[in-house]
């Protein structure tokens, strides 16, 4: 089957309209540091020690486990068991910063 050239112009812009859709309404992220996934091997109920800069609420997926995962300032992912003992009151000393927000 031969398309005319309107009809692939159509399939064309119809493409990147989905596409600015989803990447607009946080489909696709733009957060380049925003992890994506915590596997159970990367799972830690260990607090970090070293100094916080960004704080993510992960939810549990097909593939992967819900945490917390908090992004260092050597930009190193963390990934925290929600379950973690220490961790509401971590959230409260990086609300009162601004790092992490509900």
């Amino acid at each position: 089957m031969h398309l005319s050239s309107a009809s692939q112009q159509m399939i064309c812009l119809f493409s990147l309209v989905i596409f600015l859709c989803a990447f607009t309404s946080g489909v696709i992220s733009h957060d380049p540091k925003r992890p994506t996934c915590c596997k159970e091997e990367m799972l830690t109920d260990k607090e970090p020690l070293i100094k916080i800069t960004s704080c993510y609420i992960l939810p549990a997926t097909h593939k992967c486990l819900a945490s917390t995962v908090f992004v260092d300032k050597n930009n190193w992912l963390h990934c925290i068991d929600p379950k973690a003992l220490w961790l509401s009151k971590r959230k409260t000393r990086l609300r009162k910063v601004r790092i992490y927000r509900l």
